[in-house]
């Protein structure tokens, strides 16, 4: 049976980024700290923490980070049961952010309002979110993968359907004669972030233009993102469920009408569960196709 001691000084450290915050965190040297992992890696085998800035924990490290969460919601669930009690679970999630942004909160509100949850959301790019459950950091995420990691079950919620929009004033302006090659790359081009992978797939698979040619703005905020493109700052890739009114109103316009990116979303969650965590997990996929399904309709 491992420390539990040493345990906790590899969660800190992972989790806080550095041995000094972790030490600050537990009431401990860093040295202290540094002895616990060291006992611990020694006791494994493996190098379980790099030491660089932030600390990170090794493909080995995150194995035994999943082992820790999972630890400590069955010593949540049967320190409930002993009390007689029903305080609120930590549950962290991972999630892209058009999802934080629209369907996750009023489905995070209909969970809790059945089980007693604390959510612990983090946000990332939808193709990286399942890299945050590999890691050890959060218990189930939403994702664009399909393939369930190891260890996983995965879950189908829905789907997003985005368009490439602009402003009538900046369509105008950037694509009098059309949506040419040369047009799509000398007008300016809003990127989520560096690791956003739609606006990429979108105009090379209709237009064969490489991104890493295009004028780019980046902007990481989904509200922000769509004020921008409404505002004729640049022109992007928009969910339906956001754009649909202002479609029809005339305040954008569709740059390639007809022509979508359906992106679909996923809950993966591990399969090794407590009942409540099991219960929590069905109960969020349940609520998640409805939401996303009456957006959908509404569409």
């Amino acid at each position: 049976m491992w420390d539990s001691k040493q345990l906790t000084a590899l969660w800190a450290v992972t989790e806080r980024g550095s041995f000094e915050a972790a030490a600050e965190q537990l009431d401990l040297t860093a040295s202290a700290v540094s002895q616990r992992i060291r006992a611990l890696e020694e006791e494994t085998g493996f190098a379980l923490v790099t030491r660089t800035r932030p600390c990170r924990a090794t493909p080995q490290g995150q194995k035994i980070l999943r082992f820790i969460r999972n630890l400590h919601w069955l010593e949540q669930d049967v320190r409930n049961e002993l009390a007689q009690q029903n305080r609120p679970y930590e549950w962290p999630v991972a999630t892209n952010y058009d999802s934080l942004e629209t369907w996750l909160l009023p489905v995070l509100a209909e969970v809790a309002r059945h089980e007693a949850v604390l959510p612990d959301v983090q946000a990332d790019n939808e193709e990286h979110t399942h890299k945050l459950m590999n890691e050890g950091r959060v218990m189930a995420a939403v994702s664009t993968r399909p393939q369930a990691m190891a260890g996983c079950e995965v879950h189908h919620l829905g789907i997003q359907a985005y368009r490439l929009l602009a402003a009538p004033v900046f369509a105008a302006r950037h694509f009098s004669d059309g949506l040419t090659k040369q047009a799509v790359q000398r007008a300016p081009l809003l990127m989520f972030d560096r690791k956003d992978e739609m606006q990429s797939a979108f105009l090379r698979r209709h237009f064969g233009v490489n991104t890493a040619r295009c004028a780019k703005i980046y902007l990481p905020a989904a509200t922000p993102f769509y004020h921008a493109v409404k505002l004729g700052l640049g022109y992007g890739m928009i969910p339906d469920w956001q754009s649909a009114d202002d479609l029809a109103a005339g305040r954008l316009v569709d740059l390639n009408p007809g022509h979508t990116i359906d992106i679909h979303l996923y809950w993966h969650c591990w399969k090794a569960q407590s009942p409540r965590l099991a219960r929590l997990n069905r109960l969020f996929v349940e609520t998640a196709r409805r939401v996303l399904a009456g957006q959908a309709a509404a569409v």
